[in-house]
């Protein structure tokens, strides 16, 4: 059975944040071609969010997960997310960790995500993540998330503007596929000088 955790963090303007739950995925279906001629028929392609992904090396198309989750949001009267490249170095260095040691979490090692995203050099005024193991395609990812209340709250946060998603394989153990999706509100403010860290307040898993 399929595995995942949600977390989050909002940052205050640099004053604060909290961390809260939130994670989880589903299932797909295909589709069945049936024709009567005797001509040979090519077959289209799979669409990118149904390919299996559990073959080492197998990459998401972050691009369709944006386009997947951003047709989502619109229908519930939210902006579109982009692809930003720091956030997916973040996600893909997470999900490589987790297959690793075979562990779905937030923090396998490296620190949780606002550790990680510092560590990259990434300024949020709020952001989030998503782990999971055992989904094998983007759809049944995205249909977890869709279904669970606390996943489905991350992929709508009403601020984020940016997202990074990545995955990464773990041949012979029961999960196979390790995901995590970062999603964020860029802190456009300019940076100021800090006393300390800010305070973190943990939530639920």
């Amino acid at each position: 059975m399929p595995f995942s955790y949600p977390f989050e963090v909002i940052l205050i303007r640099s004053s604060a944040f909290r961390l809260s739950g939130f994670l989880n995925f589903a299932a797909v279906a295909g589709a069945v071609f049936l024709s009567a001629c005797t001509a040979k028929t090519t077959m289209p392609d799979k669409p990118s969010f149904y390919l299996n992904l559990s073959a080492p090396g197998s990459e998401v198309d972050s691009q369709a997960a944006a386009s997947m989750i951003s047709g989502y949001r619109a229908n519930n009267g939210r902006g579109p997310l982009t692809i930003d490249p720091v956030l997916t170095q973040i996600a893909k260095a997470h999900a490589n960790e987790m297959a690793r040691k075979t562990r779905v979490g937030h923090d396998v090692g490296s620190g949780n995500l606002d550790v990680r995203a510092r560590a990259a050099g990434y300024r949020y005024a709020r952001i989030s993540e998503n782990v999971a193991g055992g989904y094998q395609t983007l759809a049944e990812a995205f249909s977890g998330w869709r279904d669970s209340p606390d996943h489905k709250k991350n992929m709508l946060m009403p601020q984020a503007t940016r997202m990074g998603i990545a995955v990464a394989q773990a041949p012979g153990f029961k999960y196979k596929v390790f995901w995590a999706m970062v999603v964020a509100e860029p802190d456009t403010a300019p940076a100021q000088a800090l006393a300390g860290p800010p305070p973190v307040f943990p939530g639920a898993y």
